[in-house]
């Protein structure tokens, strides 16, 4: 009776986790990401992503839309969508693995990341709004700004990413 019980428990925990993730359950390929109309303002980004191959999910059945990403994944996804241009040297961080090499060594050689310090990336840190501003900018060119004000009262004059706001 209790191998019985024990195998219907599993059986059922099996069937919530595929429903959950199983591509036909969702959208963009992935079971984690909502329609719209559920509640998923994102869904229409993730299908962009896709489609433009910058990204491949989590796993090929989930996104994980509410997952922060790591510094490491967001060169990847910028590497990406330019493209994956193929830098022509290589990157001064001891920190990075060689799946990302290419993107990072890119975002130094356009001038995107100068590292957390000279010999560092630190790929596995949490991407901040900042760092993301300051990348993003920097990616367009480091445009001035069409303005010296801003509505934000926490962003600190001359910090790394006050232009970039």
């Amino acid at each position: 009776m209790r191998t019985s019980r024990l195998l219907v428990a599993v059986a059922a925990a099996a069937a919530i986790m595929f429903t959950t993730v199983s591509p036909a359950a969702g959208y963009a390929g992935f079971g984690d990401v909502e329609a719209p109309e559920r509640g998923g303002f994102y869904t229409e980004g993730v299908q962009w992503m896709v489609d433009n191959a910058i990204t491949e999910g989590v796993t090929p059945q989930c996104f994980e839309p509410y997952t922060a990403i790591d510094r490491g994944q967001a060169a990847v996804f910028m590497w990406r969508m330019e493209g994956r241009p193929q830098p022509s040297g290589q990157h001064p961080f001891n920190d990075v693995p060689a799946w990302m090499s290419d993107a990072v060594a890119w975002m130094v050689e356009e001038q995107v990341t100068l590292g957390t310090t000279a010999t560092t990336y630190s790929p596995g840190q949490i991407l901040t709004r900042a760092e993301l501003v300051t990348f993003l900018w920097r990616l367009a060119g480091s445009p001035a700004p069409s303005s010296t004000t801003h509505p934000f009262t926490d962003i600190v004059p001359g910090a790394f990413y006050y232009t970039a706001v």
